[in-house]
């Protein structure tokens, strides 16, 4: 099965407040906590600020993406995400921004995933745990914040 996931994830009023500076996107709660911002091409064309050189090379983050995200975590953590999955093709990818600057990442995974590997170690489980998410019950921080609910990012 197909999987395919871009989003700005961040504490719900944090993204709420990302949010103003981009009118029409939507923020989708995951947690009582947390919530993301599916980067549909919609939503990407609304986020704010000029044209650049995208700052990671192999990543779908454009300079707009990058300096939004750096300027929304001011005060707190914002991760940018994205996962693509099907017809053989293994992907994952994060960058969390904190403070205004990036603090972790960014992290690419091209491996095909491996049921005996540690999942805390695939960039989007990192990510999700830096924002203070824990597998608690589940197999890891992807299926604790149910991120297998919706497999394109147009769904969520």
């Amino acid at each position: 099965m197909a999987y395919h996931l871009r989003a700005v994830l961040a504490e719900t009023k944090r993204l709420e407040a990302m949010a103003k500076a981009a009118p029409g996107v939507r923020v989708v709660e995951l947690t009582k906590e947390l919530a993301l911002i599916p980067l549909t091409e919609a939503a990407e064309a609304k986020v704010p600020g000029p044209e650049g050189v995208p700052p990671f090379p192999g990543l779908r983050v454009g300079s707009r993406l990058a300096a939004w995200a750096a300027s929304g975590s001011q005060g707190g953590m914002v991760a940018y995400i994205e996962a693509d999955y099907g017809a053989g093709k293994d992907f994952q990818a994060a960058v969390v921004w904190e403070d205004g600057g990036v603090s972790s990442g960014p992290w690419k995974d091209a491996t095909a995933w491996d049921p005996r590997e540690d999942a805390r170690e695939r960039p989007v489980n990192a990510a999700l745990h830096l924002l203070g998410v824990r597998q608690g019950d589940f197999n890891d921080e992807w299926d604790a914040v149910a991120l297998a609910r919706h497999t394109e990012t147009e769904a969520w």
